[in-house]
């Protein structure tokens, strides 16, 4: 709930500046050498079209972070679940993102919420559940591409382990060692309970991650420097090809990202339910921009208002109009083709009935948006005729 009002009061925040914004240029009096254009209608729409942007801008302020309940659970098609004890989430938070950000590179990361927080830490997405926790990590376990583990010795991470072990997905399984001492109680452990033989580890006063290879050997690596990670990433992908080569079309668009919005072939590696054209892309294409998961969203915001503003130079006349219209009729019809596939390749997408489910909520609220903005219009022009 807390996470709730916190979201809230943003919103409070953003409304209020917006208004107190767009009525103060309203109030002020028109001088016999200014336009009723430049003097009210562009600056209160100006202060409205902000709005956003502002949002977000405040959202990164106060580090507000996307949360879950378990409902999130049926979109997740490609992720990876990420066990550890809560008490690691108050440790190491630089290495502890630079780990899950490797993994990032090829799926999403999940992992539980500790119940209390206010707001979801760095690193892993988190998903937010009530008693039942163990019944959801059990799915996810089962449904991921690939299982971290942050090895500790507490009593929930060891039930963790072991179902990963019953059910033989320790082969998909990256292993994460930050203190060697808890890397040996828990290597006692194992061996005592199942019978299992971790690797020996060096004490060499860093973070350590090992998998299994598909011969059922280690591979270890230490991770002394940031080049290690990508040590890593090519390592894991040569020696468990076969995970990559059956998600491949996912992967492909997801390395490249927006790269591929510039080959002429890139449409056969995007998705049929997201190569479609969107309407709202079209009539409101400022505000899809920077309401939708558009990568560099607020930047791109920017040069599309700033390139408005700047054909529309200092006065106002026929031809500053007819260059604008010609700006937006362009654009209009750019990102009605390409607005849904930008989106896609803008973020790592969980699935694509995820997508389409974003895709559509986040429709709804940009056409509210555009009605809004046309109401505020029409108030603005009646107010004006009374100053």
């Amino acid at each position: 709930m807390s996470r709730r009002i916190a979201d809230w009061i943003l919103l409070f925040l953003t409304v209020g500046a917006t208004v107190s914004t767009a009525t103060a240029f309203l109030f002020q009096p028109l001088q016999p050498d200014e336009t009723i254009f430049f003097k009210y209608i562009l600056p209160a729409s100006g202060a409205f079209i902000m709005s956003v942007p502002y949002f977000h801008i405040l959202s990164w302020i106060v580090g507000r972070k996307p949360f879950y309940t378990k409902n999130h659970l049926q979109y997740l098609e490609y992720f990876i679940v990420y066990l550890r004890s809560f008490n690691d989430d108050r440790k190491n938070n630089k290495l502890k993102r630079k780990m899950t950000k490797a993994l990032a590179d090829w799926f999403p990361v999940y992992a539980i919420g500790k119940p209390d927080e206010f707001m979801p830490p760095p690193g892993a997405k988190r998903i937010y559940v009530d008693e039942d926790w163990q019944e959801i990590v059990q799915e996810m376990v089962h449904r991921s591409k690939l299982i971290l583990h942050r090895i500790n010795t507490s009593e929930n991470y060891l039930w963790e382990f072991e179902q990963c072990f019953k059910n033989n997905y320790l082969q998909k399984s990256v292993f994460w060692v930050d203190n060697i001492d808890e890397y040996n109680r828990f290597v006692e452990i194992i061996h005592k309970r199942f019978g299992l033989a971790f690797p020996y580890i060096e004490d060499r006063k860093c973070h350590v991650v090992f998998y299994y290879r598909p011969d059922w050997t280690f591979r270890i690596i230490y991770l002394t420097t940031k080049h290690d990670y990508h040590h890593f990433q090519d390592f894991f992908e040569k020696d468990h090809h076969e995970i990559f080569e059956s998600n491949k079309e996912y992967l492909y668009a997801r390395k490249n990202k927006l790269a591929q919005l510039l080959k002429v072939n890139r449409d056969q590696f995007i998705p049929n339910g997201v190569q479609q054209w969107s309407w709202t892309a079209f009539w409101l294409p400022e505000f899809y921009i920077i309401c939708q998961q558009v990568k560099y969203r607020i930047i791109a915001f920017f040069v599309i208002i700033g390139t408005i503003g700047s054909l529309t130079m200092t006065t106002h006349s026929f031809e500053n109009a007819f260059r604008v219209i010609l700006f937006r009729v362009v654009l209009m019809f750019v990102m009605g083709y390409n607005g849904r596939k930008l989106v896609w390749l803008s973020r790592h997408w969980e699935s694509i009935r995820y997508f389409v489910r974003q895709e559509h909520l986040t429709n709804i609220v940009v056409q509210i948006l555009g009605i809004i903005y046309i109401i505020f219009w029409v108030v603005v022009t009646i107010i004006i005729q009374f100053i």
